[in-house]
């Protein structure tokens, strides 16, 4: 049995979102950046452990 995702938090995390980010622009572009590196970093450190492991 899948749990299904509540509709009313994803529209309350994008309220805060933007919110967040007119109140704060800088540290949301600082944190968005990381973010989007660390999401763009994951495909190669996944592939580095999987050779790690079979070695």
């Amino acid at each position: 049995m899948v749990k299904k995702f509540p509709i009313w938090f994803l529209s309350l995390l994008l309220i805060l979102t933007a919110t967040l980010t007119t109140q704060y622009f800088q540290y949301a572009m600082m944190g968005l950046t990381v973010f989007v590196l660390a999401y763009l970093t994951k495909g190669m450190r996944r592939q580095k452990n999987r050779q790690n492991s079979e070695s």
